[in-house]
């Protein structure tokens, strides 16, 4: 980490409010920049975050950052310390769940509608609430498996108005081909209800086979790209059309079968594990952990790419997300603190990259972001040249009639703590030129095997084996659960009313913990929205931990709120005490759907 990024970091506030000034009024770089963007007058704009994971923006042009382990919201400006707004509930931090992605309501000005992807103690979620009453959450879609890793994470709204969820397998590479919700990119309304023009009638899949996507991004076409990380060996940048299947675990990287779509660039993990993603100017910045830096990637019509440049690397270390503002710069949030980076004075921080060129206007001075503003006009783009639908939709600012050239919210002081006690960052101003562009070592523009430039046509998917009900009960040892495959996502309802089936498995081991799986399918033809399973333990357990102590013989009732679509499953985990010998089957299995 370069000593002289933070030589500033202990300047008072009004010195950072000060240079901000100054530097935001130097002249343009003479060069082109990459992408649009002048990577040579980088600035700091906050640090003391701890691991910042999603970024939306306000109307007034200030951000809102989740942080992953702390489960917690901020609101950042630049030049100011980071301010805490909001603390989600039911967050259950560990390995790379916890809290992730965030985005807002394309109608945030009139509803104050903030979207969160969350790991609870059992699955991953969507959730809604407004900023001003976090506790106040309603679940829109529960139930995407939960792993320690590959946990997936992030959303966005699309042009089209529809919320696109990205999971990952969940460390079991047999999801991505199965019919519960990990591996996949969804799409559902802001109500969490599945669009008609899905490519599964009646499921939130959109496109499967992925192994971990992390980063969401359309260009001004409303064409959708997406980051995924490898496990092995390749991460991918991927064009993604309804109803495809990309691959894994079948392959990783260029596939040799027309039955999988391949990506349009591949990196080896060390020099990206991608993550957020962000397009401007005809080009998609991709956000390195590994790799440490920011993949820049010309692209065009979804399936022309030219040779991706790396930018900031070597500079702040892992970068986890990466946003085009309202202000028309790059802001880019650093991962440092994920237990996998070193930690550099102030981190993690915010960056913040100035365009190259004309600038946008100001944004709306309407007051804090978290009040309906009566200027903006709801759901528009950002005002930036060549600009995407945005992800994370916000009012379009109001134009002013002298755009500054390169604006910097004013900050506003707060009485409100910051996250976490840091020093005043300063906005300092990275003194040497971006490294040399650094070919990618494997580009790999494919043409898909069938066309489809539409992004949200309703294609015929291949032919759809009925998907393989969950695993049953296994008595004896098992050193790991078992996925229950199955060759596509496309639901089998069984049923014209609220109806679902329960099944348990025990995970019995000698050298660890044992514990119990239940899965809960919906078996009918709309979402239901909590179930209740009864069992008795069985004898061969000492005990069953749900909701208190049971001991064999005893009845458990389980009973869960969420919203499960028809045909997906859930997992629910669950401590068990064994000393050895065999379980005798739970039963009988009852479950009711409501």
């Amino acid at each position: 980490m370069p000593k002289h990024l933070y030589s500033a970091l202990s300047i008072a506030l009004c010195a950072v409010i000060a240079a901000t000034a100054l530097v935001v009024t130097r002249p343009a770089a003479a060069v082109a920049g990459t992408g649009g963007f002048d990577f040579t007058r980088a600035q700091v704009a906050t640090g003391g975050l701890r691991v910042p994971w999603g970024m939306a923006f306000l109307p007034d042009g200030s951000a809102l950052v989740s942080e992953r382990d702390t489960a917690t919201i901020a609101r950042v400006r630049p030049g100011s310390s980071p301010v805490l707004v909001a603390t989600v509930p039911n967050v259950y931090p560990g390995g790379e769940g916890g809290l992730l992605g965030i985005a807002l309501s394309p109608t945030f000005a009139q509803d104050q509608l903030v979207y969160a992807y969350i790991s609870t103690s059992y699955d991953n979620r969507v959730v809604r609430f407004r900023l001003s009453a976090p506790l106040n959450q309603q679940a829109i879609l529960a139930g995407i498996p939960r792993g320690q890793y590959r946990n997936g994470g992030r959303i966005a709204f699309g042009p089209d108005g529809m919320l696109y969820v990205a999971t990952g397998d969940a460390g079991y590479p047999a999801y991505a081909q199965s019919s519960n919700l990990a591996g996949k990119i969804l799409r559902i309304t802001r109500d969490g209800a599945v669009p008609t023009d899905n490519p599964f009638s009646g499921s939130p899949v959109y496109s499967y086979g992925h192994s971990n996507v992390q980063g969401l991004a359309w260009d001004e076409a409303g064409l959708l790209y997406a980051t995924e990380f490898g496990q092995n060996s390749t991460d991918e940048i991927n064009h993604i059309r309804p109803g495809r299947n990309y691959g894994w675990p079948a392959c990783e990287g260029m596939c040799g079968s027309s039955s999988y779509t391949n990506p349009l660039v591949t990196w080896n993990d060390s020099e990206a594990s991608p993550s957020g993603l962000a397009y401007a100017n005809g080009t998609l910045f991709a956000a390195a952990l590994a790799g440490k830096r920011l993949w820049t990637v010309p692209v065009s019509g979804g399936n022309r790419v030219g040779t991706p440049v790396a930018e900031l690397q070597g500079k702040v270390g892992r970068l986890r997300t990466v946003a085009v503002g309202p202000d028309c710069w790059l802001w880019v949030a650093t991962s440092n603190r994920d237990g996998r980076g070193t930690v550099g004075p102030g981190d993690d921080l915010i960056i913040r990259i100035p365009p190259v060129g004309p600038s946008c206007p100001s944004p709306s001075p309407s007051g804090p972001g978290v009040s309906p503003s009566p200027s903006p006009s709801p759901g528009g783009p950002p005002p930036c040249p060549s600009p995407a639908p945005s992800p994370s939709p916000s009012p379009t600012p109001t134009p002013s009639p002298s755009p500054l050239p390169s604006p910097t919210p004013t900050p506003t002081p707060s009485p409100s703590p910051s996250p976490t006690a840091s020093p005043s960052v300063s906005p300092s101003v990275f003194p040497s030129p971006s490294p040399s562009p650094s070919p990618s070592p494997s580009p790999s523009p494919s043409p898909s095997p069938s066309p489809s430039p539409s992004p949200c046509p309703s294609p015929t998917p291949s032919p759809s084996p009925s998907p393989t009900p969950s695993p049953s009960p296994s008595p004896t040892p098992s050193p790991s659960p078992t996925p229950s495959p199955s060759p596509t996502p496309s639901p089998s309802p069984s049923t014209g009313t609220p109806s679902c089936e329960a099944t348990i498995r025990f995970v019995l081991q000698y050298t660890t913990a044992s514990w119990g799986e239940l899965t809960v399918r919906n078996t009918g033809t709309s979402p239901i929205t909590s179930w209740t399973v009864a069992f008795t333990v069985p004898s061969g357990l000492t005990y069953l931990q749900w909701n208190g102590y049971n001991p064999p013989g005893s009845p458990v009732i389980m009973t869960q709120n969420g919203v499960l679509p028809p045909g997906n499953s859930v997992t629910v985990k669950f401590a068990v005490g064994w000393s050895g010998g065999n379980v005798a089957t739970p039963s009988p299995i009852t479950c009711t759907a409501r």
